[in-house]
């Protein structure tokens, strides 16, 4: 019972985003979040890595850094197996602020690159009540930090051994005298594997690759 009632304190984990940049506090005027969202697409597309801003009102009581982690692993941002994505959490009446960073980018955008980004560029100037300015001088931090960096490399290939080259060929004749006998039984066993590799990858955010895995990395700021 205790833990149902603590569970119904957090705020819920919101879906995952469908754009760069999300604001749902009405903090940025269109014109800034239209420009940022193209900022970080372009950034995507010329280096692989994906940062999303997401603007919200409060977490409802909850810590910033467990909301920020909870949704990071729900939204799965970055691509699978990299796990290259950023997030920057923004609650306008909390007045927080959370940099959640993907393990493949840790050793690029660390800890304490993620603090200077959040103290130095993004809270003084929404302290001032700039936050145009704050989010593009954020943004415009985190695309120097990773715009030059190469993508981590994704793990080669793993070369089969002989005992599965000679399992794979006997899956294959298996399959190949169950298409002549049993026709519909092969096409059902067919359906089944898509449905099932369709299903392992988990639905789609209108982003490309499945990444999500942080170790909570990042940083934490108020203003």
């Amino acid at each position: 019972m205790l833990g149902l009632a603590l569970l119904s304190l957090l705020a819920a984990t919101p879906p995952a985003p469908t754009r760069w940049v999300t604001d749902e506090a009405g903090l940025l005027t269109p014109s800034t979040r239209l420009a940022l969202d193209r900022r970080l697409e372009e950034l995507e597309r010329s280096t692989g890595h994906q940062v999303l801003v997401w603007i919200g009102k409060t977490t409802a009581g909850e810590p910033i850094e467990l909301f920020a982690e909870r949704a990071f692993r729900a939204w799965k941002p970055g691509r699978a197996k990299l796990d290259d994505g950023v997030v920057l959490f923004v609650f306008a009446e909390d007045r927080s602020l959370r940099l959640e960073v993907g393990y493949g980018l840790e050793p690029i955008l660390t800890d304490a690159q993620s603090s200077r980004i959040i103290n130095e560029r993004i809270a003084p100037l929404l302290k001032a009540g700039d936050a145009d300015g704050a989010l593009t001088s954020g943004v415009e931090a985190l695309i120097t930090t990773l715009g030059g960096a190469p993508a981590p490399s994704a793990p080669a290939p793993r070369t089969l051994t002989t005992p599965e080259w000679v399992a794979l060929g006997a899956a294959i004749i298996g399959f190949l005298v169950l298409l002549i006998i049993r026709p519909d039984l092969a096409l059902r066993l067919i359906t089944l594997m898509l449905f099932l590799r369709r299903g392992g990858r988990g639905g789609g955010t209108g982003f490309s690759g499945r990444g999500g895995r942080s170790g909570g990395g990042g940083a934490s700021g108020r203003w």
